[in-house]
């Protein structure tokens, strides 16, 4: 005989369950079943997850399945037992070890179970599993129950002969329901009278009557076929044999024994054997015909030596006594049926509670995170919110330092509503967008007049500081080469420039939408008026000194007629004059350099430290481009240098721009240099000598 012993995931609390079967198997071969539960995918978790990670999880969960049958086996190795294993796949343990005691004819099996009374001699299971399997197991299959290392409860198989036994386990396989009987009453199946032998009754008085009657309706068209399943004929012509029935162990109510044996002949028709059976019956068919009892012992007719005369009393007894045992059995069938009915509900139950339990704790994982998330976020407001402040009073003192500078005259800003805004732009249409970058973007729109409009980001500080700061600085500032800011909208962070229809330098110089590239004089009058409106915000006439910060051909935007006008002041700053240095620096010590590569001053980008001669380095750059046509124009200082020194420097003026007089170019490169040097103290001032310089070079015939 094969010992089974159900595991389950925990080894350490299963060793013990293990370990008492290894020593008690009495030298029979051990099996190991375990009932492996995939893992539970709840739809909020598999919304969350790919086909991938669902099939690797359930990989996951197999691998460890086999691992912990690995180490059950190894243990029992270690106890010196080769065992097997058994697994089988369901979402319920307790059906998976049903099934499997079906499918395979479990006779032995070995549980665990929780109890804490164990010692005493009337023991409670604490297990729900034990229970449901002392229950609902075969009657055929011996339970017992383990705890904590030992035996605290054993349920004995049916006493029931083999072929009842055989007869059962064939029915399982073919899909049994599980048997709801009660400990120990054994299960009896068979096709006719002949096959039924001695009965011992207990307190059940009506299950061996069970036995003799349940055959007979279900029988009836077998028996009156040609052939039985047994192999018997039975026919109107067959001879009749007696059916001899013995009715003992009965008390009179004075402790006397009583014994009635009589001899039935069945019907023409129905044959039942041709052996004879002995059936041990219950008083209670006795209390039920008090008649038969006063009877004679021994009732027995023959004729010629074949046929037996039965009782018509006697027949109508046994037909009122079938008809209260099926009455009976509906009744249990439908008890049967509401049980198990329940059994389902129950364990629907209980698999919605788990579900339920793990859908609320990651709910409650899930609240937790959002709430550590609104937690950083309302901590990021804040901190934007203190910028952006910060950014208000910087631009509010801007203000008041240019009102200051221009002897308290302040220029008004006209403001827009952002639905005037958006239907300038057409809701801000792609076919009006004119350009894009970090800042935002630029659309095309007509308020009385075609205009430019500016959408910064609204989120975070720094659309807001630029806003600010283009307000301020170009609201209250006037030069012909200035763009001209009309108006503003700060509920969307909108600036209104003036249309300039030939964009920037930049497009120009890299002939964008195959325009005609400029000319040499055109480049010459560029610089020279980018110089003049640099000399503008650089005046030391004025109390403060405004640096661009920002200088490259992207913000310089040329008009109708290709005249200059300098833009995007988004990252300006309002310096004032230091009196322990000739150069005007920040009044900001936490000044954090910005601006664009390869336009950026050196010294400003290592040591943070902006001035005028910030915006000198940035225009000796634009100088060189203008001549080279190079961009972007990286290592360009290096290379005018070698090509001035090795005396080939008109092979890199850019041939687009025409045939530039060598000697403008030459010292228009050379100017170039001395602006672009590194170290900040050799770049010349803009207002001394170099827009004399430059003025000087412009072609003398005019064609500029």
């Amino acid at each position: 005989m094969i010992t089974y012993v159900a595991v389950g995931k925990d080894v350490q609390d299963c060793k013990s369950i293990l370990s008492w079967a290894l020593e008690n198997n009495g030298g029979s071969r051990i099996c190991i079943i375990h009932v492996h539960k995939p893992a539970k995918l709840f739809p909020l978790v598999r919304s969350l997850m790919t086909e991938r990670k669902v099939r690797e999880r359930l990989e996951i969960g197999t691998q460890n399945m086999h691992a912990i049958m690995e180490e059950y086996l190894q243990f029992c190795e270690q106890k010196g037992v080769h065992a097997q294993t058994l697994i089988i796949e369901m979402d319920s343990i307790r059906k998976g070890i049903l099934k499997l005691i079906y499918r395979h004819g479990i006779r032995k099996l070995v549980v665990g179970s929780t109890s804490a009374n164990h010692y005493r001699r009337k023991v409670e299971l604490g297990s729900t599993k034990a229970k449901h399997l002392c229950k609902t197991a075969p009657v055929s299959c011996q339970v017992q129950v383990i705890c904590k290392g030992h035996l605290i409860f054993t349920r004995q198989a049916s006493a029931a002969d083999t072929e009842t036994r055989q007869l059962n386990l064939n029915r399982s396989r073919s899909g049994p329901l599980p048997n709801n009987n009660s400990v120990g009453s054994p299960v009896i199946e068979c096709s006719d009278i002949s096959k039924l032998r001695s009965v011992t009754v207990g307190h059940n008085r009506s299950t061996a009557l069970a036995a003799l009657i349940a055959p007979l309706p279900e029988r009836s068209k077998e028996l009156s076929s040609p052939t039985s399943p047994g192999g018997s004929s039975y026919s109107a012509s067959s001879p009749t044999r007696e059916v001899e029935i013995t009715l003992n162990s009965w008390n009179d109510g004075n402790g006397k024994a009583l014994q009635y044996s009589c001899s039935l002949s069945p019907p023409a028709a129905l044959d039942y054997s041709r052996s004879s059976s002995t059936l041990e019956l219950a008083p209670s068919v006795l209390q039920q015909s008090p008649r038969l009892i006063s009877s004679s012992s021994n009732i027995s007719t023959s004729s010629n030596g074949a046929h037996n005369v039965v009782d018509r009393s006697f027949e109508d007894q046994l037909q009122q006594a079938k008809a209260a045992f099926k009455k009976e059995a509906l009744v249990r069938q439908r008890a049967e049926e509401y049980t198990i009915d329940a059994i389902r509900r129950a364990l629907d139950a209980e698999n919605q509670r788990d579900i339920c339990i793990e859908e609320l704790r990651i709910s409650r994982e899930q609240e937790r995170s959002l709430k550590s998330q609104i937690a950083e976020l309302q901590k990021e407001r804040d901190e934007l919110q203190m910028e952006r402040d910060h950014a208000l009073k910087e631009a509010e003192g801007l203000k008041r330092k240019l009102g200051e500078g221009s002897n308290g005259h302040m220029l008004e800003l006209p403001e827009f509503s952002r639905s005037k805004i958006v239907e300038a732009t057409q809701d801000f249409n792609e076919s009006q967008k004119i350009g894009q970058g970090g800042y935002g973007n630029i659309y095309i729109g007509r308020l009385q007049t075609e205009v430019a409009i500016k959408m910064l980001h609204s989120h975070g500080s720094q659309g807001s500081q630029e806003f600010q700061m283009e307000v301020g600085v170009l609201g209250q500032l006037r030069h012909p080469n200035l763009v001209k800011l009309i108006g503003s909208c700060p509920e969307a962070f909108a600036l209104i420039y003036e249309y300039l229809p030939n964009g920037s330098l930049e497009d120009r110089l890299k002939c964008k939408d195959n325009s005609p590239p400029l000319s040499w004089q055109t480049r010459l009058r560029i610089a020279i008026e980018l110089c003049s409106v640099l000399v503008y915000l650089h005046s030391s006439t004025r109390p403060h000194t405004i640096v661009h910060g920002d200088l490259k051909p992207a913000n310089i935007l040329l008009d109708s007629n290709f005249v200059c006008k300098l833009s995007d002041f988004g990252i300006c700053r309002v310096l004032s004059r230091d009196q322990s240095s000739s150069d005007s620096v920040t009044l900001s010590h936490n000044t954090v350099p910005k601006g664009t590569l390869p336009y950026l001053d050196p010294e400003f980008l290592q040591r943070g430290v902006l001035t005028v001669k910030s915006d000198v380095y940035s225009f000796g750059i634009i100088l060189l481009q203008l001549l080279t046509g190079k961009s972007p124009p990286y290592s360009i200082v290096d290379e005018v240098k070698s090509a001035l020194r090795a005396g080939n420097f008109e092979s890199l003026l850019d041939p687009s721009a025409g045939r530039w007089p060598f000697e403008v170019a030459q010292s228009l490169a050379e100017l170039a240099l001395m602006c672009s040097d590194n170290n900040r103290k050799r770049r010349p001032d803009l207002g001394t000598g170099v827009l004399e310089l430059l003025e000087s070079l412009r072609d003398p015939s005019g064609g500029t």
